[in-house]
């Protein structure tokens, strides 16, 4: 039996070639979907890696924080009992271990904003002015001690010019005092 050659075409694009055509598009479909679920995927694991990184790092800041503690609570004392006179109380004792011939301090002049890191960050801060005239070695021990008692002080500047004397220096500093909110 011989089939007409009219069907023959028929059959073979319904019966075979659209068949596959549509396989075809399906199987490319489900190739293209589960390329895309990959992406997907591989995107979201980078984040969940990272922000598990991210939460490590946060652990050992937290951690740092907490053994530090002691020392922000030593600091927040401090900011909390220190005024501009209990400053100029710490310069007294200091002047007072060196006589008069090796460090000297002159009057010091009070500004209400600082005009060095204080005016870049949002914790309160005051400037001050205060000029010396002494050995070097007497000025760095003098700065070493109040330093070391006041840690809300920073050095915003240090001038040093010769004095009348050959044996004394004249220190003009500039310091930032850190300032309870």
């Amino acid at each position: 039996m011989k089939i007409n050659s009219y069907y023959q075409k028929s059959v073979a694009v319904f019966g075979l070639v659209l068949p596959l055509l549509v396989f075809c598009l399906l199987i490319g479909a489900a190739l293209y979907y589960v390329s895309s679920i990959n992406k997907k995927f591989q995107i979201k694991q980078r984040k969940y890696n990272k922000s598990q990184v991210e939460e490590r790092a946060i652990t050992a800041l937290e951690k740092r924080a907490a053994e530090n503690s002691s020392h922000l609570q030593n600091w927040q004392e401090i900011l909390d009992k220190e005024t501009r006179g209990t400053f100029v109380e710490h310069w007294k004792t200091a002047e007072k271990k060196f006589s008069g011939q090796e460090f000297s301090r002159a009057p010091h002049n009070w500004v209400n904003y600082s005009a060095g890191l204080g005016k870049g960050v949002a914790q309160s801060a005051s400037q001050v002015e205060m000029n010396f005239t002494g050995t070097f070695r007497a000025m760095q021990l003098a700065l070493m001690e109040v330093e070391s008692k006041l840690p809300q002080l920073q050095l915003d500047s240090l001038s040093i010019a010769p004095h009348s004397s050959k044996r004394k220096l004249n220190f003009t500093t500039q310091f930032t005092v850190w300032t309870k909110n």
